[in-house]
């Protein structure tokens, strides 16, 4: 019996407005920096304490999903998340700001990891692929929601991340609902499943954090610094939205190439990492005003498409799914607070942003090593078989 349609799509639901807080700040960046009296390194580091908070509750949430069911733990994690949402209009200096965003990035990195889990635990294979990939249009499709409401509500005497807290209200519903439900209860006992060593050093796991890591801190780098990156070149205009849009479609459409094409997941992450890593380097290059405009979105694009592929994909060899996904999470989020900050201090240092590019083709280089080292011991098994 398939799951109801409102569990299915209340983790969609919440994701989105966790993206919209995530990302609705990095729409007025020089706003903020005028308000806050910070500089690009700063404002790098705003993106990088929700992102470290991420990995913070990683560990603890793997070990809630171990024994609590993923309906019920997501629908108290989004009700402190829509509070916290709230909260963050009331930061008036710069120190209360980054610790309110740490504290609201705890909760924003356990309903990640918890809806994911849930997804894993309501839909499998292809299906699961798919689901995850919309799951993470919908981070992005939030982003795209902030980028285009936060320069006005900036001008109003309206909360600019309390929307946030609005938009998870129709998930909160759905999930108080069905509070209930056994269906995304941890479908082994914890003493009969993988161990969490076996988890966290399995090859598998391992290259879908690799991944990850690539996926992630391209992701994120470029829709935190979009907005001062067209600036910069003399293009004004709702761009920053477009590239999270093009991320929002990429991520959709990714799951539903693997859903729909015998493609598979490794064969996805392999083409998306190589485009990404070319994408970048091309654009730490500097030239030709067209490909500077359109790369960012052509990259974007690259390394979104693979995300459902990563959940999927880390999931795929152990009944362990909630660790898996906690390990992942964690992984990509360490590099993506890191290279945020790194690339805004690598702009006030340079005057561009050609090492921050240059970061992010390295890391998508990485991951596609680590797809090749996953994939081409299989060829060679099923070469030698034939």
């Amino acid at each position: 019996m398939s799951a109801p349609r409102g569990l299915r799509l209340a983790p969609h639901l919440v994701v989105a407005s966790v993206g919209y807080v995530l990302f609705a700040y990095a729409a007025v960046p020089g706003v903020l920096m005028d308000e806050l009296g910070v500089g690009f390194a700063a404002f790098g580091l705003l993106m990088s304490a929700a992102l470290g908070a991420f990995v913070v509750a990683q560990a603890p949430t793997s070990r809630l999903l171990d024994r609590r069911g993923a309906t019920e733990l997501l629908l108290y994690g989004t009700l402190v998340h829509a509070v916290l949402a709230v909260a963050l209009d009331f930061a008036t200096t710069f120190g209360t700001l980054l610790a309110l965003r740490f504290l609201w990035g705890l909760t924003g990195g356990f309903v990640l990891s918890v809806g994911a889990t849930q997804i894993s635990r309501l839909a499998t294979g292809g299906t699961a692929t798919r689901e995850q990939g919309i799951y993470g249009g919908m981070l992005t499709l939030g982003g795209a929601i902030g980028f285009l409401a936060a320069p006005t509500l900036v001008t109003v005497p309206v909360g600019l991340n309390a929307l946030g807290g609005v938009l998870a209200l129709p998930g909160l519903a759905l999930l108080w609902r069905h509070r209930s439900t056994d269906a995304t209860s941890p479908t082994a006992d914890p003493a009969a499943t993988d161990s969490v060593r076996r988890v966290l050093t399995h090859p598998t796991v391992v290259v879908a954090s690799l991944c990850y890591v690539a996926v992630i801190a391209s992701y994120i780098t470029l829709s935190t610094f979009i907005t001062a990156y067209y600036a910069d070149i003399g293009v004004v205009g709702p761009l920053n939205a477009a590239v999270l849009l093009m991320a929002t479609l990429g991520r959709a459409f990714g799951g539903t190439i693997v859903w729909s094409w015998p493609v598979g997941d490794e064969g996805l992450l392999a083409g998306s990492t190589a485009v990404g890593a070319v994408g970048f380097g091309v654009l730490a290059l500097g030239s030709g005003s067209a490909l500077l405009l359109a790369l960012p979105l052509v990259a974007m694009v690259a390394v979104s498409l693979p995300f459902g592929a990563t959940y999927a994909l880390a999931t795929r060899e152990t009944d362990r799914e909630g660790t898996a996904i906690a390990t992942m999470v964690a992984a990509g989020n360490v590099a993506a607070l890191v290279v945020p900050a790194l690339t805004g201090a690598l702009r006030d240092a340079m005057g561009s942003y050609t090492g921050g590019f240059l970061v992010l083709a390295a890391l998508n280089l990485v991951a596609l090593a680590g797809v090749a080292v996953l994939v081409v011991p299989r060829w060679s098994l099923t070469e030698a078989s034939v």
